[in-house]
């Protein structure tokens, strides 16, 4: 999944807040890479995923939690030989469904594991045409229409984390109240990813 990356440029005010949440965390966003937008997930893991792992790189999958009145996104990053990383998202929130939008359409998405401590930022791409998203795409009209409270979306983290599968680390979902931080027309910063 890695291979040789363009310039990348994020929401600087993004990235900060991002870099000042609690750790071990997650978020959504945007990234322009050569004058496309393109949908991300960034990771800021505890503890932090070594060079070793990165080199390996991982598998990613995901699932769809919930019932016939809501759902619940689930995303698993597994670095080889290291840990793996569990991520839930509620649809329903206005980011989710931009950066999903743009990941299920373009076909084309970022991975990125930051380390604040080293300055540096690690970067996948996607094989566009590749199959991951699959199930999103599926079941992507019952994505954009969802109605999944925060009070149900807390109710499945709750049980997960009691019970997580794949075996792993939950990441809180943090930068998911402010949509101004999709914008890249400005407040814009320059990622080189490693």
């Amino acid at each position: 999944m890695s291979q040789a990356l363009p310039s990348l440029i994020v929401n600087r005010s993004f990235m900060a807040e991002f870099i000042e949440a609690e750790k071990p965390c997650c978020a959504l966003g945007m990234v322009e890479v050569e004058d496309q937008p393109c949908g991300f997930v960034t990771l800021r893991p505890e503890p932090m995923i070594p060079p070793g792992a990165t080199d390996l790189g991982f598998n990613f999958g995901h699932t769809i939690f919930g019932t016939s009145t809501y759902e619940v996104i689930h995303f698993a990053f597994e670095f080889y030989g290291f840990q793996t990383f569990n991520v839930l998202i509620n649809p329903n929130n206005p980011i989710a469904q931009v950066v999903l939008k743009q990941m299920i359409k373009s076909g084309d998405y970022f991975f990125f594991a930051i380390d604040e401590e080293s300055g540096s930022a690690t970067a996948f791409r996607s094989e566009i045409g590749d199959d991951t998203l699959l199930s999103l795409q599926e079941n992507w009209e019952r994505i954009q229409h969802s109605n999944t409270t925060e009070d149900q979306y807390h109710h499945v983290m709750l049980k997960f984390a009691a019970n997580p599968h794949p075996p792993g680390i939950l990441l809180k979902w943090v930068c998911g109240d402010n949509i101004e931080y999709l914008d890249l027309t400005k407040d814009r910063m320059n990622l080189t990813p490693a």
